[in-house]
């Protein structure tokens, strides 16, 4: 029983995978460029919070930790707004499967 409700999640999401690259492959570059950078933004924003457990609920609200938290959402604004002004001009650049690839592996986390 546990053999095949691996199984089917195993086909499930290879299933899934296909569908999803399928549907990429047929953008244009600078569209995926697109989409891949959306999803760098996605996790980067969660890799900022993954020892708070994806939210600072845990972080006692003070004066102190309210600053830093504002400092960081800053930085990751500046961030953000540079990593798509720059990348978006040289990410179309790469091989089309190569984003397809990193895309689907960025979904993953």
């Amino acid at each position: 029983m546990r053999k095949s409700i691996i199984a089917l999640m195993l086909i499930a999401t290879t299933a899934s995978a296909q569908t999803d690259s399928t549907q990429l492959s047929s953008l244009k570059k600078v569209e995926l460029a697109d989409v891949y950078l959306k999803e760098v933004q996605r996790v980067s924003e969660k890799m900022a919070l993954i020892a708070f457990d994806t939210i600072p609920g845990n972080v006692p609200v003070t004066k102190y930790t309210n600053s830093k938290f504002a400092k960081v959402n800053k930085k990751m604004d500046a961030y953000k707004v540079t990593l798509i002004q720059q990348f978006m001009e040289i990410i179309p650049y790469a091989d089309k499967k190569d984003i397809i690839r990193s895309i689907l592996y960025l979904r993953g986390l």
